[in-house]
């Protein structure tokens, strides 16, 4: 159990507060002249304390004492940090890490129930965002989080990479980023029941048309500033981004190939003196910056002796790539791999499976997708698909191909995808040296967040032998559950991809 902090707590509440400590057991400890307590109660393994600020602070309980909790549950019952239930459902919008020097942008949903808002409050405590801790003070947090899935608490986390954040304006990119979170969660409950709380960052025209719909719809939308600290749900958002944030941080941090004379990245952080060294090492090694350093920020160009300020470009995300048919799906609230096709801007067709291609220009790798009627490359379709859609079911041939980990390490394509393994392709992989070997790849990609792997289902309840048909529809109903895209160099599983609408990238 955390501890937890009340703020800005007037005398006569405080006074109320502090008798029914006493009342129930507590003892009054004295406090000394010189600080800045008011009073302190000794209630079971807690210690109530009450700062002149207005601030009161309870210290964790190691032995978990219900009537710790339960004078917590007392003290919120007086004060209401933060406005309580207005609709069935809450959802929470935030997103951390975009002014770091080091590692992702990480924009992060939360879905939880009204009944669990006082067991969800209970766990943040007294955690403050704003704060830098370690990881494994977020991580802490977060499971207690997470063991309320049993509950309806459901998380997304998306992150945007640095050599995206040097290069394009992020708004665009959080506008269909948030929006498809949104669309997710819209799965689990109507949008009518739901609160929707994020903070005012610049939202564009796209997502305030989408916000509009939802409260036409009967949804309570509030986008304020600092909601972290205003409201609860905001708050949960900022934490559990935070926490994958800090997660990948962690493995860069224990990664001896980023360590530099014993000197790891620090906290990523411009300002952390730990940080600046490590950056500056890095640089007079005269190796070129890792992929997790922003390149375009002010510190890095003054290492490198640039003054020139990099002028942001608008991301390629092309809505016109998009048919009509998933487009009005998608703003209404409805995220749908049935609906989601590509329409090729050279010779018009509307396709439900497009050609992985690679190209090799001299030393360097690139993949782009190809319309397979008239054989032409259709540009920014890659990078639109990852925003509208972002999650993906390889088939075994990809996984045997090593396609995905080949590409990360050259082309990034697949950067920052959901990658999801079906049981079915982990039992037909993981006893071959290839897939055994990409899978390996790929945690390790997982583990320092330039993918997010995720293995759905148990192998174990997989037959040894699936009649063809079968093991198809099973790794089809994978990618009708998540809305993800089916990636496939088996000809007869792209036809029937294709009979389901389940829209394909064939290798």
């Amino acid at each position: 159990m955390h501890g937890s902090t009340w703020k800005n707590v007037d005398y006569p509440t405080a006074d109320i507060i502090k008798n029914y400590l006493i009342k129930y057991g507590g003892q009054e400890l004295t406090v000394g002249d010189m600080n800045n307590e008011e009073w302190r109660v000794r209630f079971s393994d807690s210690t109530f304390t009450y700062y002149k600020n207005g601030t009161i602070y309870s210290t964790s309980s190691k032995s978990n004492d219900l009537e710790v909790f339960k004078a917590w549950q007392y003290i919120n019952s007086l004060i209401i940090p933060y406005p309580p239930p207005t609709k069935d459902f809450l959802i929470g919008l935030d997103e951390t890490g975009k002014g770091e020097v080091i590692g992702h942008m990480v924009l992060t949903g939360v879905f939880f129930p009204k009944e669990i808002f006082e067991k969800v409050h209970l766990i943040v405590g007294s955690a403050d965002t704003k704060k830098s801790h370690d990881f494994q003070y977020w991580d802490a947090l977060f499971k207690k989080l997470d063991s309320l899935s049993t509950e309806k608490f459901a998380f997304i986390n998306e992150k945007v990479p640095p050599w995206q954040i040097d290069r394009y304006n992020l708004n665009k990119i959080m506008d269909v980023t948030y929006q498809r979170i949104l669309n997710i969660f819209f799965r689990k409950v109507p949008i009518s029941q739901c609160r929707i709380v994020l903070d005012d960052f610049g939202i564009g025209s796209t997502l305030k048309r989408f916000l509009n719909f939802l409260k036409k719809q009967k949804a309570e939308v509030i986008i304020v500033n600092n909601a972290d600290e205003r409201y609860l749900e905001a708050k949960v958002a900022s934490l559990v981004s935070k926490r994958e944030r800090e997660a990948v941080i962690n493995a860069i941090n224990k990664n001896p190939e980023f360590q530099l004379n014993g000197l790891s990245v620090g906290s990523g952080n411009a300002a952390d003196q730990q940080t600046i060294e490590w950056l500056k090492q890095w640089h007079n090694s005269g190796k070129p910056w890792p992929w997790f350093v922003k390149k375009s920020f002010k510190i890095i160009k003054k290492m490198e002796g640039e003054s020139q300020e990099i002028r942001k470009e608008i991301p390629p995300i092309k809505e016109d790539l998009l048919s009509h048919q998933f487009l009005e799906e998608f703003n209404k609230g409805r995220l749908s791999i049935q609906s989601l096709s590509i329409v090729c801007p050279l010779c018009g067709h509307i396709l439900k499976s497009v050609t992985f291609a690679t190209l090799n220009n001299g030393k360097k790798r690139t993949t782009k997708l190809k319309c397979p009627n008239c054989k032409r490359f259709i540009e920014d379709a890659g990078f639109t698909l990852r925003y509208y859609c972002g999650y993906l079911t390889p088939d075994s041939n990809a996984i045997q191909r090593n396609l995905i980990s080949r590409d990360l390490e050259s082309s990034r394509f697949f950067e920052d995808f959901t990658i999801l393994l079906d049981p079915v392709v982990r039992k037909e992989c993981d006893g071959t040296p290839r897939g055994k070997k990409e899978f390996e790849k790929l945690w390790k990609f997982n583990g320092i967040g330039r993918i997010k792997l995720e293995s759905l289902g148990k192998i174990e309840e997989i037959p040894d032998s699936l009649p063809k048909n079968v093991r198809d529809e099973k790794i089809i109903e994978t990618c009708l559950e998540f809305n993800a895209i089916l990636l496939t160099g088996d000809i007869s599983m792209a036809a029937f991809a294709s009979g389901k609408n389940v829209f394909t990238i064939y290798i």
